[in-house]
């Protein structure tokens, strides 16, 4: 079973619950235009305490179903502000131990290393404390510091899927991007 909170050198990462509400709405508000050309049209209601709360709440029942596993970033020297994101979404076990990564950053806390850690921290529990055997991300071609980070985490190119994503109002080609847990073992 994994943890609710994760700490790393720098960071926290904290489990989807609806007590984050509030700093979760604020992360989303302050980076609403920074993140509008790599994710889905969003209403204005999506930047409510309110919306992010049922967010939450449902994000904290696909945690415990085990579908999922969403964590918000703190850095420790701020640990009430929310700087970012790391999720495995769409856990699938059995035959096929796989989950789809996604994750974003504040724009104010770029080119920190905060993103590589995170997402590295999380890897590790996908991979060490889940037993997954195969982590999938797809990234636009032109999102070249994404491409970069997972890159260095030891992801390889399987291939281009077309139109595979629609991102802020247009289907977008996806680069599709993979790493294998070459520890796996049958427990």
């Amino acid at each position: 079973m994994i943890k609710n909170e994760y700490e790393t050198q720098r960071l926290i990462l904290r489990a989807s619950a609806p007590d984050l509400a509030e700093a979760v709405a604020d992360y989303c508000l302050r980076n609403r235009d920074f993140l509008q050309d790599t994710e889905p049209m969003r209403p204005e209601t999506y930047y409510t305490e309110e919306d992010q709360r049922t967010f939450l709440e449902e994000s904290q029942r696909l945690w415990e179903a085990g579908q999922e596993a969403r964590f918000w970033i703190f850095r420790k020297d701020m640990s009430d502000r929310v700087i970012g994101l790391v999720a495995l979404n769409n856990i699938v076990l059995s035959g096929f131990c796989s989950c789809f990564l996604s994750y974003k950053l504040d724009q104010q806390e770029l080119r920190k290393g905060y993103a590589l850690e995170g997402v590295g921290e999380v890897v590790r529990i996908a991979f060490q404390e889940m037993n997954l055997h195969r982590i999938e991300a797809n990234i636009m071609p032109r999102n070249t510091p994404s491409l970069g980070l997972v890159k260095r985490l030891g992801f390889r190119e399987e291939g281009l899927s077309p139109q595979y994503l629609r991102i802020n109002g247009v289907w977008e080609d996806h680069i599709h991007m993979v790493l294998l847990n070459r520890e796996w073992k049958e427990i």
